[in-house]
């Protein structure tokens, strides 16, 4: 697991490489991610386009957790009043490129700050409020991460796609020291297998997830309608070997 693989790929699946998203994959991306029932924010975009999305992760590629941890720590000293903009550099875009056909498959993942925000009336203020609030958001950038969406595309599936995104997205924050990585998925037939495959658990249709591997404190989310929370946890300090 290093920098430049992410940067230059992985051969994962048969003719397809993983790697990180560039400015120039965008429209391709743009194309695919409708099929996971999302879109492309114009700030993802805008990050992808000036290589921020992804900086603190490839810090902590070369450096290991702690590393990533500091490239965090100085994106939120520099953006306290506007900290999506350091959660940004923790955001994971990955392509699948094939060697014929382009990009055929993507992956989005990054630290949701709405679950920051949510438990900053959780979580006590202690003597100091604002070193709370600086501790919470760091906290959900540094120890959770959440997979937005994984598309291939249709002609393309059954072949290792997603599982090749998949795979190379739990390295990547795992080695980061990410604790837990997480989606919501619809009730579309066959998914619930495919992300245990993938060595998720997956919860019950509405079911809420506690946050207390994170935030030290009994707190729950919960997925929109009909949804499914499917998860990860991993224990402090593990690390997926591998390219």
């Amino acid at each position: 697991m290093s920098e430049k693989a992410l940067i230059n790929g992985w051969s994962d699946a048969a003719g397809v490489r993983i790697r990180q998203a560039r400015a120039g994959d965008l429209p391709a991306m743009a194309e695919l991610v409708p099929l996971a029932g999302v879109r492309i924010e114009d700030v993802l975009r805008e990050a992808v386009t000036a290589d921020i999305a992804g900086a603190a992760l490839r810090s902590g590629l070369r450096g290991g957790a702690g590393a990533f941890h500091r490239h965090l720590a100085e994106q939120f000293a520099r953006h306290f009043d506007d900290p999506l903009q350091a959660y940004l550099h923790a955001a994971l875009v990955l392509v699948a490129e094939h060697r014929d056909r382009g990009i055929v498959g993507t992956l989005i993942a990054y630290p949701p700050l709405n679950v920051a925000d949510d438990h900053l009336q959780v979580i006590p203020a202690r003597a100091d409020p604002t070193e709370a609030q600086r501790r919470v958001v760091m906290l959900g950038a540094i120890g959770l991460a959440k997979i937005k969406a994984v598309a291939v595309a249709e002609t393309e599936r059954r072949r290792g796609i997603g599982a090749a995104l998949l795979k190379r997205c739990q390295q990547i924050y795992v080695h980061c020291g990410d604790l837990l990585l997480y989606g919501a998925m619809p009730p579309t037939p066959g998914l619930s297998a495919f992300y245990r495959c993938q060595g998720f658990d997956v919860m019950e249709a509405r079911a809420p997830m506690d946050m207390w591997m994170v935030f030290g404190v009994h707190s729950s989310i919960l997925p929109g309608a009909d949804e499914r929370f499917f998860f990860r946890r991993f224990q402090p300090g593990s690390v997926h070997r591998g390219g």
